[in-house]
């Protein structure tokens, strides 16, 4: 999640010892972020992405790779262990709009005020101390480095704002290649508890194209979307679903609400050739009738047959149950998007919905990009290099080897720290089988909220694919070690073993932590460890920990005995592996729960949090869940960049 921050007339604004201007734009340090003050030439925004922050040169094709080195820097688990509850669509949604990764906060409050963009400033406060401008000229390294990214920009601002003046206030995304090819248009969000959709298209604008134009609204419905409410928060009966408040077949009358008119204002000024919506379900339209979950539903056009047909192959190629596999069914809902912009605008439209029903945002993002990856390639817009693994902007910079530099070099550990948040976080974090609770919505939240970071979801099937290419540190959080293991793949942990000895992070939690381990045919071996006993389920609850001297260094200056949430992590024990090096710990349990006949003893003064090193690769594993405890929140934050640079 990005840390700058665009906001109003700096006119108006104190100016503090905190500020600086670089390449004449005026920069502000705040506790956790910084912030763009506007020149005349800055776009203001809430919390625009920038996501130049590579830490390694990305393969020429996402997927070849994971090799490709990062910043320098047997008895199975039974499936229960340390399961905890699923997230409600609700809060899946919450999480992703206001917290997730790639998600750009709007509405704009600027645009939405009506704001002007005021000039910066052009000075450098001169009374700064030596050591806060030292570490502001890091920062300001990183954050310009950025910027300034070798590779053509992938509409990194919107091209422009729908509903603006409004709460609803959304921005839109274009790619125009000058070269002749069709207008592709695509939506997401509409329906505010449907949050794959709005996932996707934020992934899915940073797809360059060779021909044509593609123009990406990722979340059309943000009132909706941040209440994870289908229907739109404050709106009368009859306009409150908003994707029955378009344009029916046999009307002429405008569509029904401010947003609708807003959003068909913009399709039409758009002159698709194509329009792509897309929605979830909330079953299996395989299953049942009663649900349009995993299902393509284009507007009956020749070529929107056709179209669909190639994207119903290809997305079903993908799922191995055939129960569930994605249906092909008649023409979107009357007073839809979709259907006003066939019916009404001439374009080729579609309707795409996925299942939320027992899968992971992770997985249902990735149907949506494959089905979409398909019409592009059908439509000869993409070449092979674009991938349905591509989930973020390219570029042609390694911050991972400047900041492994600095380090190694013996800079001030202040700024090693403000370079690598800054601008080299580039977190996977596996959100599918195998996992439970809200550990992984916890992870990103909290990394999210770093300098520089992006926190994307992934499944077992992008790992497989190279997505890790991608990244710099891989989590693997709470759930059931076997089942993760399981869903993830041989082949795929084949992946994560080679993308950490090549020079990528690991952090596991509960369950990632025994797939990290070497004591099970299905871990990831990584570190030189195993699990005291089989008998693993020893309880929930809270217990006590204490940091080592060298936990408080990685994990933060926390003395003395702590509580921190457990429940049925790893008790460990070296495994005696001569090619991994000896794990450091980072915390010891002082208390220990020993239910269920678990043994007695042998978790009190055991490693909870340990520190490991696979080639060139670093590797956090916690058995407890500081993510989930209260006023341990930076626990995980701290340990993603150790992992990423060392210090």
């Amino acid at each position: 999640m990005n840390l700058i921050e665009r906001s109003g007339n700096t006119k108006s604004q104190p100016r503090s010892q905190d500020d600086l201007l670089c390449e004449g734009r005026a920069w502000k340090l705040t506790p956790l972020k910084w912030r763009e003050l506007p020149s005349s030439r800055c776009f203001t925004t809430r919390s625009a992405i920038i996501q130049r922050d590579t830490p390694h040169t990305l393969p020429d094709r996402l997927g070849q790779n994971d090799a490709v080195a990062p910043a320098p820097h047997p008895n199975p688990l039974p499936a229960s262990a340390g399961r905890g509850r699923s997230l409600s669509r609700h809060e899946e949604a919450n999480h992703l709009v206001q917290r997730s990764v790639l998600a750009t906060d709007f509405p704009l409050p600027s645009l939405a005020r009506g704001e002007d963009q005021g000039e910066g400033s052009r000075s450098i406060v001169p009374s700064a101390s030596l050591g806060l401008r030292r570490t502001l000229w890091i920062a300001w390294l990183a954050t310009t480095a950025v910027l300034s990214a070798a590779g053509p920009s992938l509409s990194q601002k919107p091209a422009g704002i729908v509903a603006g003046g409004t709460p609803a206030a959304t921005p839109y995304y274009v790619q125009d290649t000058g070269v002749a090819g069709p207008t592709v248009v695509i939506t997401g969000g509409v329906h505010g508890d449907e949050p794959a959709g709005a996932y996707a298209a934020e992934q899915i604008r940073h797809w360059s194209i060779k021909r044509g134009k593609m123009v990406v609204l990722p979340r059309a419905n943000v009132v909706a979307l941040q209440a994870g409410k289908r229907l739109t928060p404050g709106e009368e009966a009859a306009q409150n679903n908003l994707n029955r408040d378009f344009r029916k077949v046999k009307e002429n009358g405008p569509p029904r609400g401010a947003l609708a008119k807003a959003l068909w204002e913009f399709a039409r000024q758009q002159k698709p050739t194509w329009f792509i919506d897309l929605h979830e379900g909330g079953d299996f339209r395989a299953l049942t009738n009663k649900s349009v979950g995993s299902s393509i539903i284009p507007f009956p056009t020749p070529e929107g047959k056709t179209a669909a047909a190639a994207m119903l192959a290809a997305v079903n190629a993908s799922i191995t149950n055939q129960s569930i596999q994605f249906k092909l069914l008649g023409s979107p809902i009357d007073g839809s998007i979709a259907r006003a912009a066939g019916a009404h605008l001439g374009a080729h439209a579609m309707i795409l919905e996925t299942t939320m029903k027992s899968q992971a945002l992770s997985l249902r993002a990735r149907q949506h990009r494959i089905m979409v990856h398909t019409l592009l390639k059908h439509l000869d817009m993409i070449d092979a290099s674009v991938t349905p693994e591509w989930m973020t902007e390219r570029a042609g910079v390694s911050f991972g080897s400047r900041v492994r530099q600095h380090a190694d070099g013996g800079g001030r550990p202040d700024e090693v720290r403000t370079l690598a948040r800054a601008a080299t976080i580039r977190l996977a974090v596996y959100d599918a089988t195998g996992t439970g609770g809200t550990g992984a919505a916890r992870v990103i939240e909290q990394v999210g909220k770093q300098p520089g970071a992006i926190a994307v979801r992934v499944c077992g099937q992008d790992i497989q694919h190279g997505v890790l290419g991608q990244f710099n540190v891989v989590v693997v959080p709470g759930g059931s070690g076997s089942k993760e293991a399981a869903g993830i793949g041989e082949d795929g942990r084949d992946r994560i073993k080679k993308f950490v000895e090549a020079g990528g992070g690991y952090i596991g939690i509960c369950a990632g932590a025994y797939l990290a381990t070497s004591g099970f045919a299905w871990g990831l071996k990584i570190l030189d460890a195993k699990t005291a006993s089989p008998k693993w389920m020893r309880g929930t609850g809270m217990v006590k920990l204490e940091l080592t001297d060298r936990g408080r260094e990685i994990l933060g200056d926390k003395r003395g005995q702590f509580d921190c949430k457990y429940a049925n992590g790893p008790i460990l024990v070296p495994a005696q592996v001569e090619s991994l090096p000896d794990y450091e710990p980072l915390a010891f349990f002082r208390t220990e729960l020993a239910k269920n006949d678990t043994p007695v003893g042998i978790m009190v003064n055991s490693p909870a949090i340990v520190a490991g090193r696979c080639g060139k690769g670093r590797v956090i594993v916690i058995s407890p869940h500081p993510e989930q405890t209260p006023g341990l929140d930076d626990f995980i934050p701290r340990a993603v960049t150790w992992v990423v640079i060392g210090k």
